[in-house]
């Protein structure tokens, strides 16, 4: 009997790549450790909390938007709990609840847009926390928590941010396998993600399209109680749609074409991270979903089949939304990396080696940087923002509480008069600071008027005078305002193409029932006829005589 191959093989050593790897087994396990539910949901929140407050507490917003742009959202809202406007000709009529939430508690514009902004981050830590306690480690599970609130409640971050955030959320519960597949809990976390796709309904109603493509996918993926999850979310959804309907005839209608008008894409992709600015996050994800696939094979493929649908969809909601991508990159890495799902628990807790050890880790390592890297982003800007909060003029950040980088430029030059003519003007255009600058300038003056009895309006797009002049019902528009002032402020330079729509319709009513009493650099100031002023309220300026 031949024996040399038997011989040859036992002389061969083991390779390197099947042997064990305790140290790096040991660090593996760490990352993929679980812990008890309610442990998890704890240090998932404590985490996230941090920066829901840095947004609530922050002195000022830090904003590179016009300031008329920070200011009339909130006007708007404020002209809807008045019944001077319908919530339904909105775009985002979700955050206009926000800000009317945020308005109870302070008056400043960048503070009421600064805990609208904490509200909407302790909207999606909850839902999360609670849903990541029972699909990821206790590590994941705390890390994109924190890093969803902070991507939420970051100073440059707005609607669209909010509502890829709660987009990923629902997504996370239909997609997603849960180790307490109990019915009690399918039902409760269907009835979230019911709630997660009407506020996406009312915020941005692409979101919530894709996120009943994936609610359809969610009785064949999430286990033996898929199908309460997905009825339980469609029944949410229909009683808050019939809710709002009550309150606000005409909303849903208004949604869907919305909805409509968006999908028509006539802008193409706007907004968000360039597709270089994305392309680590996007190939660190395309690799540990590739990984996965290798890994679990057809045994895991609705695990990688998941993560892949939601990259893709993700992504596409989230440019045509004009958000940034980067979160979706980072949930869609960890569907494949840390769920229940996951192909490589079977490596580190079972038949473990080199090999997989090593692959478990690549993919873990990849997933949490660029989860890491969303809350390290938003640190960035909460950290500008309080330096910028430090060094702006204490008129600016106690009045309006907005700051922006510059310093004043266009309304500087106009006021040293440096232009001679209107024209010259409007090569240049204003710069934030520049209506920080125009709007304080006007509102001290008409604080001034406002407590002598006169009804003072600001000729701007929307009612910012009720805002700064003097805190009283807003009304729809600059225009609607104008109407029913005596006094108006009308700006020389046009703030924003609103504004200057808002300056056109009221031509005929200044010229037939005011009188422009004096003008200053930047404004123009007119009288209602049959209104009596006092003749120390006014200067003579450039007109040298009263019109």
């Amino acid at each position: 009997m031949d024996t040399s191959h038997s011989r040859y093989d036992e002389a061969i050593p083991e390779f390197g790549w099947r042997g064990q790897a305790p140290r790096a087994q040991a660090a593996a396990m760490a990352i993929f450790s679980w812990k008890e539910p309610g442990w998890s949901f704890l240090w998932a929140i404590g985490a996230a909390l941090i920066f829901a407050a840095a947004a609530a507490f922050s002195p000022a917003l830090l904003s590179l938007s016009p300031t008329v742009d920070m200011i009339a959202p909130i006007a708007e809202a404020r002209a809807v709990l008045a019944g001077e406007a319908k919530l339904v000709n909105h775009d985002t009529p979700f955050f206009l609840l926000l800000l009317l939430g945020a308005d109870i508690f302070v008056d400043a514009p960048g503070r009421v847009h600064l805990v609208a902004k904490a509200i909407g981050a302790i909207a999606v830590i909850y839902p999360l926390a609670y849903l990541a306690a029972s699909r990821f480690p206790i590590l994941f599970g705390t890390i994109i928590t924190a890093a969803f609130a902070a991507y939420a409640a970051a100073p440059f971050s707005g609607p669209a941010e909010l509502g890829l955030a709660i987009f990923l959320v629902c997504i996370v519960s239909f997609l997603s396998v849960s180790a307490d597949e109990s019915l009690g809990r399918s039902r409760f976390e269907g009835a979230l993600g019911g709630i997660g796709l009407f506020a996406l309904w009312l915020l941005n109603p692409v979101f919530a399209l894709v996120g009943f493509v994936a609610l359809s996918a969610c009785p064949f993926i999430t286990g033996r109680f898929g199908l309460q999850r997905y009825a339980s979310a469609i029944g949410g959804f229909v009683l808050l749609a019939a809710v709002i309907e009550l309150l606000a005839p005409g909303m849903n209608i208004a949604r869907a074409s919305a909805a409509s008008d968006i999908l028509q894409m006539k802008d193409g992709f706007t907004g968000g991270e360039s597709a270089l600015g994305l392309s680590g996050a996007a190939y660190g994800a395309i690799m540990v979903i590739f990984s996965a696939m290798i890994f679990g094979g057809r045994a895991h493929r609705r695990n990688w089949l998941a993560a892949g649908g939601l990259m893709i969809a993700g992504l596409v909601a989230a440019r045509i939304a004009g958000a940034n991508a980067l979160p979706v990159f980072a949930t869609a890495a960890g569907l494949a990396c840390f769920s229940v799902a996951s192909p490589f628990y079977d490596g580190l807790f079972r038949d473990h080696d080199r090999a997989s050890v090593a692959t478990a880790l690549m993919a873990a390592g990849l997933t949490l940087f660029w989860t890491v890297a969303i809350a390290v982003h938003a640190a960035g800007q909460f950290s500008l923002q309080y330096a910028a909060a430090k060094e702006a003029p204490e008129d600016i950040r106690a009045e309006l509480a907005l700051v922006q980088p510059g310093g004043p430029t266009i309304a500087k030059w106009v006021e040293e008069g440096r232009f001679s003519t209107p024209e010259a003007r409007e090569f240049f255009a204003l710069t934030p600071v520049d209506q920080s600058a125009m709007l304080l300038e006007a509102a001290s003056r008409a604080r001034v008027m406002t407590e002598k009895g006169f009804d003072v309006a600001f000729l701007t797009g929307a009612d910012t005078a009720c805002i700064l002049a003097k805190k009283r019902e807003c009304h729809a528009d600059g225009h609607a305002a104008a109407n029913a002032a005596n006094i108006v402020f009308v700006p020389r330079l046009d703030m924003d193409p609103k504004t200057a729509e808002a300056k056109g319709r009221s031509e005929a009513l200044l010229y037939t029932q005011f009188q422009m009493v004096e003008r200053t650099a930047l404004w123009d100031i007119w009288v209602r006829r049959d209104t009596a002023t006092p003749a120390n309220l006014f200067h003579v300026g450039e007109t040298g005589m009263y019109r």
